[in-house]
């Protein structure tokens, strides 16, 4: 069989052996088996983003912005097949959004460099008070936490302690839970304001961390 003959099924099964595909057949198919399958499949580009992309070059990061951050991802996004952009209107400037309009499928990410937790509770209001709507294929989203100084183990478990005890949240039914996907991460649900159904979040660390000891990478610094 040709190449060019193959079905999206038989050329995604050959993706780990032929990278040049980009992974284009297996998004293909998670496009079309639902809308929970579209985000499994974000999701699993969004961390490779994250520790493939980001992580590793965080030498040269230790000055970037928010917006800097937003520009990468969704570019990189875009590269690889989504519908995504930064700062586009909706109802505000949600920091990425990813959407495939024929399909009806929406998801909207919010990123904060950490500075304290307050701020990233205002990160969280954004997303789901403003950008979001809960609406049915559009009732799920993600806050990004830049730290550059500050374990991910503690900063997720710090987060996720000042977001279960928000008063605010709880009177709407807030729960917190652990990420199927990635143990650096947790998951939050509560009732949206706008549709009165559940709209669930997962909260995303990137690391850019760079703090060597060795001699030769602080002197690289000076």
């Amino acid at each position: 069989m040709e190449f060019e003959d193959m079905s999206i099924g038989q050329l995604a099964a050959l993706e780990p052996m032929i990278p040049e595909v980009g992974g284009f057949p297996s998004r293909v198919i998670a496009l079309r088996s639902g809308y929970n399958n579209w985000l499994a499949r974000l999701y699993q580009d969004l961390d490779y983003i994250i520790k493939e992309v980001i992580f590793p070059s965080a030498s040269y990061r230790q000055n970037d912005g928010e917006d800097r951050f937003n520009l990468e991802i969704g570019n990189s996004l875009k590269l690889m097949g989504y519908q995504a952009s930064h700062d586009r209107w909706n109802n505000g400037h949600p920091d990425i959004f990813v959407e495939s309009p024929g399909y009806g499928y929406k998801w909207t990410g919010e990123s904060k460099i950490h500075s304290t937790y307050d701020y990233l509770l205002e990160g969280y209001k954004q997303l789901c008070e403003r950008y979001s709507s809960g609406f049915e294929h559009q009732d799920q989203g993600a806050v990004l936490v830049i730290t550059t100084n500050v374990d991910i183990k503690s900063l997720m478990e710090n987060w996720r302690k000042k977001l279960a005890d928000d008063v605010d949240y709880q009177a709407a039914g807030v729960s917190v839970y652990d990420c199927k996907f990635d143990k650096t991460c947790f998951m939050s649900s509560h009732k949206h304001s706008v549709s009165g159904e559940g709209f669930e979040v997962r909260h995303i660390p990137i690391s850019i961390r760079f703090q060597p000891t060795d001699k030769s990478a602080m002197n690289r610094k000076k």
